[in-house]
């Protein structure tokens, strides 16, 4: 299984993002690559689904027309809530709140 640090570089790679907004973008026109993300190995502590792990979640609400990207500790929501209205953004926020983004270089074109 692919980690999510390791997708996150193929896609800086690839596409020469830079920013949560670029990011966002990207997905909201890739379906499969949004699956991916939320498929990938948590290690980095980046959660799709409810769990009572630590770490960031971005989490679709049960009436399924919001998301919602926090940090847990404990089985608690510890920081503020953002909601958003797009998976995209709610995904790429989480991913650059959570610091995992940082730590993936930018592949320098050849």
């Amino acid at each position: 299984m692919i980690t999510l640090k390791n997708l996150l570089e193929a896609i800086k790679a690839e596409h020469q993002i830079t920013t949560q907004n670029e990011l966002a973008a990207l997905l909201s026109q890739n379906e499969l690559l949004v699956q991916q993300i939320q498929t990938a190995d948590a290690r980095h502590w980046v959660h799709f689904a409810k769990n009572t792990f630590d770490g960031w979640y971005c989490i679709r609400t049960p009436i399924l027309n919001t998301f919602h990207a926090y940090y847990q500790e404990r089985g608690q929501n510890c920081w503020g809530e953002d909601v958003f209205t797009e998976q995209s953004e709610a995904i790429a926020a989480v991913i650059f709140m959570s610091g995992v983004w940082d730590q993936v270089p930018l592949a320098l074109s050849k």
